[in-house]
This record gives structure tokens, C-alpha cells and sequence, in this order.
């Protein structure tokens, strides 16, 4: 009882605050669950006409809300099943892989849709992304979609055995849009922001600005520049980012270089030599397309709850990662980073990029499926 009257509170902010839409979902083919993270779905699919529902504020559907009012005690998901009744879609595809309501919505008997999961970021344990999931039960029922596409091997395994899904290892379908090569002409070290700007002056700020530092002395010893890939845009904060690390990187020659646009983090690091990462899953997009990264765990949480590889485990210190960040490991990452061969690079991260994020340059696995539900060829796939 105290969970529903909790549901009913947080849905009458939802509704108090947002559009009301006086007319009935279109009909679709094909569902795409929440627009703020449909791309690059709603490009690849365009073709399909794909529907895409609003689940963040933007707008609630009155007739689809009316729909749902009897069935309310189910919450979220009465909402959202009202909503796929109107549209009447072959597939559901969404990238909000983390939201356990779209884990249920195959618990009705005799649905005619598929539903589709996409992993969307780097996700560490269950327990501490979706731990809904850990019960053998929802409330709306048995856990179950018809099809998980996973960064790698690593985080399909961490399912619990008790829901229902088949697992499709592709990647990153962001990463997935580039390819990447090597190129004699390559020069500078990417760093792959972490800010945020909650952070500010804070003591966690003051324990992290020293190894910064180091980085910053190592850079500059090495000649080379330094191209910070922000986390923010110019529209929102740029220059408290800008501030953030203008206090630590004093040595080398530095540029923030802004995310004005979903692609622009992607473009900027295919130009470096290599990349240098704390805790982002951009930094295993780029280990899974086969660019040089080194992992150093700079902040002191990060050593215990961001470790590399999370959920598996590789240890304190490997060939490019590190839980030390002194000055002296990360001038072996770095100098590792800039020195070794092709073929080493391969054989010492081959088989740890290969568990954590693989690279389906083009989307195929995800266009494959989508158009075999689509023209009711999949078995034959």
C-alpha cells in the first residue's frame, strides 16, 4: 500500500507538470520507447515510419492515461500497455535498458509484439542498475523481453537466471556508427571527462586534482597536447568544466573540446593516438572500436565501485589499467600507451575488449533483427 500511494504521489507531479495530448496514438509497426534516447534508432528505422512514445515529462497521452485507470495498482506499466494497445506495434525497441517497467511488458498472455532492449551505457552490477530484476517476480509478474543487445558477454551474464530473454552481443549501437584505423598522422592524448557539475570545489575534487596533475606533468613531458573531450556543452556549462581543470593542467597543452552534438565526442577521439579514461562508458566505446585506452581510476570511490572491467574482475594493475593513480603509474599507462606495437596492443587487450564491448561497425545484429520482426522473416534469419 505504501509503495502504490507513493506511485500516485509521483505521478500526480508527473501529471501536474506535463502537456496533456487530447488525441490517440498513431498506429505503428514499430515502438520506440522514450525519445530522449531514441536516437540513433529513429534515423536507422526511418524508413519504418517508427512511432516514438515520451516516457520523461514531455507530454502524458489522456487517452492512453484514461485507458489505464482501472488497471492504476499496476502503476507505470498500465500506462504503458494502455499506450502499445492504440499503436498496436510488431516490435517495442528501446535504448532505456535500465528502466525494469520495460521488463514487463510481456507478462500479459498472448501478446503479439516482441520487445527489444538495447544497453545504453556501462552498466556495473545488476544489483546496482536494475535491482528490481534480482526478484524472481515483479509485481506485474515474471521478468521477460524477447531479445537483450549487450555491450559484451560481461553484462548479459549478470541476468539473473530467472528472466526471460535471449542475449545478442553488438556493441554500442552510438560506437557502432564509426570505424576506426590507425594513422601514422595521429598526435595527442584524448582525456575523457568525468566532470559533473554537482562536483564543484569539493573535498572529492581536491583528493582527484593531484593525480591530475601527475597527468598533466606526464603529458607535458611526452610533447604531446591534450584534448579534453567535455561532458558538458557550451549551452549548459562549459566553462565551469573549463575551470574545473584549468586548476590542474597547467604544464601541457591543453584544449576542452565541447560536446555540441551526440557525435562529436566520437569524431574528436578518432584523431588521437590514444585516449585516457576514468569512468566512462565512451572509454569502452573506444576500447571496443580498437583504439589505444588506459583506464586510471583517479578518484578514490572509483577504486572500489568503478573498478575496470566491472562487473569482472581483472585486478589492482594490468597493461593499461590502474587502481594507483600516483605519478609514477600513470606514467607507465601512458608511456605503455604510446609505445606499444599493434600486435602487443592486441594480444594484451584483445581478450578483455572482447568480454566487455565488441564492436558491430554498421548496427547489422540490431538492423537484422528489427527488419526480420518487421517482415515477419526473422525465423528464417
Amino acid at each position: 500500500m505504501k509503495a502504490f500511494l507513493q506511485f500516485l504521489q509521483r505521478a500526480f507531479k508527473y501529471f501536474r507538470n506535463t502537456k496533456r495530448v487530447w488525441h490517440r496514438p498513431p498506429r505503428a509497426s514499430l515502438l520506440i520507447v522514450d525519445r530522449g534516447t531514441a536516437s540513433p534508432l529513429d534515423e536507422m528505422f526511418a524508413h519504418h515510419n517508427p512511432h516514438i512514445m515520451e516516457i520523461r515529462g514531455e507530454s502524458v497521452n489522456m487517452f492512453a492515461l484514461l485507458r489505464a485507470l482501472p488497471k492504476i495498482h499496476l502503476g507505470a506499466v498500465a500506462y504503458l500497455e494502455a499506450y502499445i494497445d492504440f499503436v498496436k506495434p510488431k516490435l517495442i525497441l528501446s535504448r532505456t535498458d535500465n528502466n525494469h517497467t520495460l521488463w514487463q511488458l510481456k507478462r500479459r498472455p498472448n501478446v503479439t509484439y516482441k520487445v527489444a532492449l538495447i544497453q545504453n551505457g556501462w552498466r556495473l552490477t545488476v544489483d546496482f542498475e536494475i535491482p528490481a530484476l534480482l526478484s524472481s517476480t515483479s509485481s506485474c509478474g515474471d521478468w521477460e523481453i524477447d531479445r537483450l543487445f549487450a555491450f559484451g558477454s560481461a553484462w548479459a551474464s549478470q541476468i539473473p537466471g530467472h528472466v526471460r530473454f535471449k542475449a545478442e552481443i553488438n556493441g554500442s549501437s552510438k560506437a557502432n556508427e564509426f570505424s576506426f584505423s590507425r594513422k601514422s598522422e595521429r598526435n595527442g592524448v584524448g582525456f575523457i571527462s568525468s566532470y559533473r557539475p554537482t562536483i564543484g570545489k569539493s573535498q572529492n575534487y581536491l583528493d582527484v586534482s593531484v593525480h591530475y596533475q601527475y597527468l598533466d606533468n606526464k603529458i607535458s613531458d611526452t610533447s604531446r597536447d591534450l584534448i579534453i573531450v567535455a561532458n558538458t556543452k557550451k549551452s549548459e556549462s562549459e566553462w565551469a568544466e573549463l575551470n574545473y581543470y584549468s586548476d590542474s593542467f597547467v604544464k601541457s597543452n591543453w584544449t576542452l573540446s565541447s560536446r555540441d552534438f551526440s557525435s562529436s565526442s566520437y569524431q574528436k577521439l578518432q584523431d588521437v593516438e590514444c585516449v585516457i579514461v576514468e569512468s566512462s562508458s565512451l572509454g569502452y566505446e573506444c576500447l571496443g572500436m580498437g583504439m589505444r585506452v588506459g583506464f586510471i581510476a583517479f578518484r578514490p570511490q572509483h577504486r572500489q565501485d568503478r573498478r575496470f572491467g566491472k562487473p569482472l574482475e581483472f585486478g589492482e594493475k594490468g597493461p593499461f589499467w590502474t587502481n594507483d593513480p600516483s605519478e609514477e603509474e600513470i606514467g607507465r599507462i601512458l608511456d605503455y600507451l604510446l609505445s606499444v606495437s599493434d600486435e602487443q596492443w592486441e594480444r594484451d587487450s584483445g581478450w578483455i575488449r572482447d568480454q566487455l564491448m565488441v564492436h558491430d561497425y554498421g548496427n547489422t545484429k540490431i538492423r537484422a533483427y528489427v527488419e526480420g520482426v518487421l517482415t515477419d522473416s526473422l525465423e528464417s534469419k
